[in-house]
This record gives C-alpha cells, structure tokens and sequence, in this order.
C-alpha cells in the first residue's frame, strides 16, 4: 500500500519441487530487478542440473543454484552502473524423493507448520538478528537493526547460506514469505490462520496477505505455501538438523 514498485519476486515449479521466493533489498537501485534475477538463475541452473539424487548432492545442489544467483545479480550490478550495489534474498525449497530441503540467505523466512504449531526453521539474515546471538537484550536492540542485513545475494563478498534438510510430518505445511509479512503480523497470528484450512492453501494465502495489508502493509508482502505430502513416499519420514554452509 506504501511502494510504487513490488520487489518481491516468487516462482513455484509444482512439477520440478522448486519454490523461490526473493525479496529485493528496499530502497536500494534495481531491487526488483536483483529478486527476479536471482530467482530465475537459480531456478534455471535447479532445472538444468537437478532430478534425483543423495542428500549430500542435494547439499551441493542447493550451494552452487545459490552461487549462481549471486553471480547473476553481482555482474548486472558491475555491468550497469545505475544498478550498482543491487542485492537481494533468496530462499529456496526444493522437494525430491522423500526429502524437503531449503537454502536460505537474508531476512525472508521459511516456516514449517506441524502438530498444530508454527515454527520458523531460518534465521534471520540482519543486524537484530546478530545482536541477540552476541547476548544483546531485545529492549537494547535498536528498532533499525531489523532493516539492516549481514548477507544478501549480490552484495556480499562471501555468502553463508543455511542449508537444512526439513523434517516433515504429516498434514505438515511450509511457509515461505518476505518480511513484508514478518514486520507486520506476528508469528501467533500467522499460526492461526494456517490452522484454519477450509479453503486450502490458496484461501490461506489470500487471508495472510490480507491480514498484511490490514495492519498497513508498509512493505511488499509475498507468500508461498506447500504441501510436501505428494512428493513423499507412504511411511517414509524426512529429517531435520540444521547446519549453515560455505
């Protein structure tokens, strides 16, 4: 309701099990241009290189569609000086053979829902983020902090991507979304919606965007939903840890 221009930038492959959501980095030149490269070079380089493999080439798999991005949207940057300093973040579920696994860079989120709670299975790419890991109490965290990311594809010199395998249950459903979301419905609210499922996963999209824009909608805000279940085989379950990787 506030920008002229949207900077998000999603795509979901239902047939491949790729979803990418970008979010291009606010008030900086070509930031939708920087979201809808990222995405289309990782996507492309998932199609081109992906299909059926172990989980450790599905690790390297999700490392280097994410270097490509970053190469993509540094070289636009070097090659038109108007858009230098564009940058992004990128987040990337892709569903194979019984596994559900995502690359994270930046302050857009991935949220698994199960058993009937909502847990955010990233973490944030920013300042606040940082400062609270180093032992910074939340009231001594200033409110700016939020806006200032520690990684974007593009723009840094070296990227530490989170890359995890999910562990999804049953009737279990992931969430991606840009902070258009996160910066203005709080997770309890999110995890309510979800719950109500008697319009599928598109009526739920349609009432946390409008939950979004209801509270003020100050940023672009951008939702994917997924339900893993058809990719996975009956009694085959998927597992968690987390680890972040160069």
């Amino acid at each position: 309701k506030v920008r002229r221009r949207n900077e998000d930038f999603i795509l979901a492959d239902d047939e491949r099990g790729i979803f990418l959501l970008a979010d291009g980095m606010g008030g900086h030149p070509g930031g939708d241009v920087a979201s809808a490269l990222a995405v289309g070079s990782a996507h492309e380089f998932l199609v081109a290189r992906g299909g059926e493999t172990g989980d450790d080439g599905v690790s390297f798999l999700l490392a280097e569609a994410l270097a490509a991005a970053h190469s993509a949207v540094a070289r636009r940057g070097i090659e038109e000086p108007d858009l230098e300093g564009l940058g992004t973040t990128l987040d990337i579920v892709y569903l194979g053979r019984g596994s559900a696994w995502l690359c994270h860079v930046g302050d857009s989120r991935v949220y698994i829902f199960r058993r009937g709670e909502l847990l955010q299975v990233t973490e944030d790419d920013n300042l606040a983020s940082l400062l609270a890991r180093q032992g910074v109490p939340p009231a001594e965290i200033p409110p700016h902090a939020r806006h200032v990311l520690t990684q974007a594809v593009g723009v840094s010199d070296e990227l530490l991507p989170e890359i995890r395998r999910l562990e999804v249950e049953e009737d279990s459903i992931l969430l991606m979304c840009s902070d258009g979301l996160t910066g203005m419905v709080p997770d309890d609210i999110i995890a309510q919606i979800v719950r109500d499922r008697r319009n599928g996963l598109q009526g739920i999209a349609n009432r946390i965007v409008a939950e979004a824009i209801s509270r003020g909608g100050y940023d672009n805000v951008s939702v994917i939903l997924i339900d893993p279940e058809f990719r996975r085989p009956p009694g085959e379950s998927l597992l968690l840890p987390g680890r972040r990787n160069n």
